[in-house]
């Protein structure tokens, strides 16, 4: 066998090795559950706050990171400084009343005990009476301080998680309304990743399934993956109230039968801190049936034709 030959034998075997591996590596991704229809999700806080009043204090801008319990913006305080400072006087004035109301039960109860007839049972159970309502008003006045400390308190509106301030359309002066939502806040520690996947695709997945996610704006970065759950109902067309109350049927055609889509939640697990999640953006999901999210394995990147 000369060496031409020997060469085109080579050459030939690597080509059937290059091949056999592209083929396996496609079977490999074809056998297991993907889909392009992914977004990325996170739990999106509404900041509403539980006073109105016109803002003295923001100390934020569009789309800044912020921590729990940093300052979002700060409702004008006199007024409920006021009313604070108000039911402080009022509680202080119940108090003083309810003493005296005592001191009057506590004269009446030693003058019925020295001389039961200078004072009638009617009479002692009046001031008994007396002292209680004057004890109930002292709890009311209390109440009221402790209501208006937390309404001065809610003038200052803070961060409940660490997240990015999102849809922050409010100015120095403009007025807040009580529980009216006044911005968005994304919650950093809270992405997700859900993958729509045909019906016919989902027989095989399972919680705790290897789930391979790449998004569209870093291609080159998969990112290692969890199934967290199934969902278990989508909305439906077919049936819902039309005009007169009759339901909304929509026309099938026997040969063309549309796989619905499923939504399959993927808990991200560990993203490097590099690659940025927005809410809403493209992902592709694949899952790998049968393997184990805690097996430590390389993530492999999806190929192109299935990114």
């Amino acid at each position: 066998m000369n060496s031409t030959v020997l060469k085109t034998l080579i050459s030939g075997l690597i080509v059937l090795v290059a091949v056999g591996i592209v083929l396996y590596k496609y079977w490999y991704y074809l056998t297991n559950p993907w889909t392009r229809d992914g977004q990325v999700h996170a739990q999106v806080i509404q900041i509403a706050p539980r006073i109105s009043g016109p803002l003295v204090k923001l100390p934020i801008v569009d789309n800044q990171l912020v921590k729990a319990g940093d300052l979002l913006f700060e409702i004008d305080p006199r007024t409920f400084q006021a009313a604070v400072d108000q039911a402080k006087a009022d509680l202080q004035q119940a108090q003083v009343e309810a003493d005296d109301a005592k001191d009057e039960a506590d004269r009446a109860r030693n003058i019925r005990k020295r001389d039961r007839g200078a004072m009638s049972q009617q009479q002692l159970e009046r001031k008994a009476n007396d002292q209680r309502a004057a004890e109930a008003a002292v709890l009311g006045a209390d109440a009221q301080l402790q209501q208006a400390q937390l309404n001065l308190d809610f003038s200052q509106v803070k961060a409940p998680v660490d997240g990015y301030v999102a849809n922050l359309n409010l100015r120095l002066g403009s007025q807040a309304v009580a529980n009216q939502p006044a911005l968005a806040l994304i919650d950093i520690n809270s992405y997700w990743i859900h993958g729509y996947f045909r019906e016919d695709r989902i027989e095989g997945v399972k919680a705790g399934d290897r789930a391979i996610v790449t998004l569209m704006s870093y291609p080159d970065r998969p990112l290692e993956g969890q199934v967290d759950s199934l969902g278990w109902g989508i909305a439906q067309d077919d049936g819902s109230t039309g005009y007169n109350l009759l339901p909304n049927i929509n026309a099938t055609f026997e040969w063309i039968r549309l796989a619905q889509r499923v939504p399959v939640r993927v808990h991200l697990l560990d993203p490097p801190k590099d690659i940025p999640l927005r809410v809403g953006t493209t992902a592709s999901v694949m899952v790998m049936t049968g393997e184990d999210s805690n097996t430590a394995k390389p993530v492999p990147a999806l190929p192109k034709a299935l990114q």
